[in-house]
């Protein structure tokens, strides 16, 4: 190739740098998708990119880093403001005092969402007490080998979102004066795994709107009272006893309760968990799962008035007599979705009779339109009662889908045949029985 060609193929790869020709707000948006070892190694480019990336508002770091390469990268921030920081730790690599280090520059950085994983085999990170007070901060995220030891209220007036995932706690005062001290929270996670260093868990928050609490193993003599009058949506993963206290959520939208286990002799569970339900009424959408046969009870007059859709697993007997009650007591319900369990089940007591309401509810004759049955077996007596009872009483019914995946096609078709034997009250109702799952 003569020199002049090759000048001209150097020229027009220069020409073709359309990158760098970029506003630096998208660049920037570009380099905060990378790697952040990727995005210093642009620095080598050319002239435009050689202090670009210390203005990428996104960071990302973890253990197979050296920690003078981080603190060097995080000292070299020249963006106003961080907008986030990932930081995955190993205890056995950094001490804590090199974590805390790195943590407190971010937060000198005006950092808005902080993500902090700790790993490793060395004692807990003790999440410094100093730096709860940062203005900046709007999303906190805490996971594994971390604890809490917050001796008085902080000050996180812009947090909103708060995910506390397996990390530990100094005592119950932590807890309250962490919380206490978010005056914007909306979001919170919480992930407890097996653990007994707080009795009671108290998660009092005027303006949260978002609560998914999993109580994982939990100590047996732990409590757990939500007080939180602006809760929108619950999201409750543990067990439905006395140790869960929902005192006020007045405005709460939708709930979802799974039932980790309780003790089958105790019959105050029944009575409490009965009065977690009446403590729901309020809700437009809910979804229960229960783990054990309870005697499903709830305050006489209970009523919820402004359901238009449940969510009911099928797993337990209970679960039929409890269907029955809820029916009757949710006038307005327009969808009704059961899920039962993937394969059949051979123990007896998924025989138990079904206690049909005494008369047809209201929801029935004026307002069910949608129902989904997932996992439908068709051949245990009480999922044929219930499953025609709908069918028979529900006169608004606009389409009723079975699906089953596990069993032989011809049994789908079998399954089918027999559900239109049945003489629907509605005379529009489409019915279908699919092999996929299905989701509302």
């Amino acid at each position: 190739m003569t020199m002049k060609r090759w000048k001209s193929c150097g020229q027009s790869f220069r020409n073709n740098d359309r990158i760098s020709e970029l506003p630096e707000a998208l660049l920037l948006e570009i380099l905060s998708l990378l790697p952040t070892k990727d995005v210093r190694a642009t620095s080598v480019l050319s002239n435009r990119w050689r202090s670009l990336w210390k203005m990428v508002p996104r960071l990302e770091f973890n253990e197979r880093m050296v920690s003078d390469n981080i603190s060097r990268c995080l000292l070299s921030h020249q963006a106003p403001v961080l907008q986030s920081l990932h930081l995955e730790m190993n205890s056995d690599v950094f001490s804590n005092m090199v974590i805390g280090i790195l943590v407190g520059i971010a937060f000198g950085l005006h950092v808005r969402e902080l993500v902090l994983y700790v790993y490793g085999s060395q004692e807990l990170f003790r999440f410094p007490f100093s730096l709860c007070n940062c203005e900046s901060l709007e999303t906190l995220i805490l996971g594994q080998n971390i604890i809490i030891d917050v001796p008085s209220p902080v000050c996180l007036n812009s947090l909103r979102t708060l995910d506390l995932d397996g990390v530990g706690y100094k005592d119950d005062e932590s807890v309250l004066n962490l919380l206490s001290g978010c005056i914007s929270l909306e979001n919170l996670v919480v992930h407890r795994l097996e653990q007994a260093d707080v009795k009671t868990f108290t998660l009092a928050v005027p303006s949260l709107q978002r609560l998914t609490l999993t109580a994982e193993n939990d100590d047996e003599d732990s409590v757990y009272v939500i007080n939180a009058p602006s809760l929108k949506y619950l999201k409750f993963d543990g067990v439905l006893d006395d140790t869960c206290l929902i005192e006020n959520t007045p405005e709460l939208v939708e709930a979802s309760l799974r039932d980790r286990g309780v003790d089958d002799d105790d019959d105050v569970s029944d009575i409490v968990f009965g009065n977690i339900l009446g403590s729901l009424t309020s809700v437009k959408r809910l979804s229960l799962e229960i783990s054990a046969s309870l005697e499903i009870k709830f305050p006489t007059g209970s009523i919820f008035s402004q359901l238009v859709s449940l969510e009911l697993h099928t797993y337990e007997p209970e679960v039929w007599n409890l269907l029955s009650l809820m029916l009757d007591s949710s006038p307005i319900l327009q969808v009704l979705k059961l899920i039962g369990k993937k394969y059949r089940r051979k123990d007896p007591v998924a025989c138990m009779k079904w206690n049909q309401p005494k008369d047809v509810p209201e929801c029935l004759l004026l307002h069910l339109e949608t129902v989904v049955w997932k996992n439908y077996q068709g051949e245990i007596e009480v999922e044929k009662e219930v499953a025609k009872y709908i069918l028979r009483n529900t006169s608004r019914l606009k389409k009723a889908t079975f699906s089953n995946a596990y069993i032989r096609p011809e049994k789908r078709l079998e399954r089918l045949k027999e559900l239109e034997s049945v003489v629907m009250a509605s005379n529009s109702c489409q019915l279908v029985f699919k092999e996929v799952d299905i989701t509302c």
